[in-house]
């Protein structure tokens, strides 16, 4: 046996996020929004941004008035603006010191439609929220994060890893943006940041409960099901960003329920 025996206190606290400082940029709903929460819960610092100073104000409300260990600032900012970007990095150093968790979530998968439909003017704008916007944010943070070390989680699809049909310039933003989270983590090993992905399937976020006629949210229980629900997402970004995932970086995690090739629930 080993003379070493991890307490459940030990076990906790690495599984934990609390006392650290997270960005979760698009966190104003759906995914960003449960993430923002989780890490408020688990006892973090977060910072959450999105393009509407109202939005991210009534999530800061709400998560600041819910006697919960963490807090929340709420910054307005647009990830495809390198002015704003640089802001939110400004802020975010100024209140807490540092950064210790970036979570990449804005994005959005445009109008879509057949490829050759798809206007320059649409691919660069789905490009540029997406991958650009990751890219900017990333950037933005690269010395605070690589001063200390930390945890980028960059939010991906499986769109990315499968090409859908109908929704060509988001395939190829979320493909980049794995295969740009695969080569930071190999730029900033060297600086203690482990860099890694989540590939989500159809999530039930208002849009695609809408979009798919479902009411009501999944039951969590059931594993055999095709929607999952975004706690479920924000609960694998949580152990991405804590000290349990010391030796994951680079790695692409897929809440996805059963495998399948990406095709729409019946």
């Amino acid at each position: 046996m080993s003379a070493e025996i991890r307490t459940t206190e030990d076990v906790r606290n690495r599984s934990s996020v609390a006392g650290k400082t997270a960005v979760v940029t698009g966190g104003s709903s759906g995914i960003g929004r449960a993430i923002a929460a989780a890490f408020v819960a688990d006892g973090a610092d977060v910072v959450v941004c999105s393009r509407t100073q109202a939005d991210v104000d009534a999530v800061a409300e709400e998560l600041n008035d819910a006697d919960l260990p963490g807090s929340v600032l709420p910054v307005e900012c647009d990830v495809t603006d390198r002015d704003d970007v640089d802001a939110l990095a400004t802020a975010t150093v100024e209140e807490f010191g540092g950064v210790d968790v970036l979570v990449n979530n804005a994005g959005g998968a445009g109008e879509g439609g057949p490829l050759h439909e798809v206007s320059p003017a649409e691919w660069e704008r789905v490009v540029d929220v997406n991958l650009t916007g990751t890219y900017n944010v990333t950037h933005a943070f690269a010395d605070p994060l690589r001063e200390d070390g930390g945890a980028v989680v960059n939010t991906a699809s499986m769109a990315g890893r499968y090409g859908v049909a109908g929704m060509g310039p988001y395939s190829a933003a979320k493909a980049g943006v794995v295969s740009l989270t695969r080569t930071l983590a190999s730029e900033w090993a060297a600086d203690d940041v482990r860099v890694n992905a989540v590939n989500p399937g159809f999530i039930a976020t208002e849009g695609v409960r809408e979009w798919l006629g479902i009411e009501g949210i999944p039951d969590r229980e059931t594993v055999d099901r095709e929607v999952g629900t975004t706690e479920e997402v924000a609960d694998v970004v949580r152990f991405l960003a804590s000290d349990a995932a010391s030796f994951v970086t680079g790695q692409t995690v897929a809440p996805t329920g059963p495998p399948n090739l990406y095709t729409a629930p019946q």
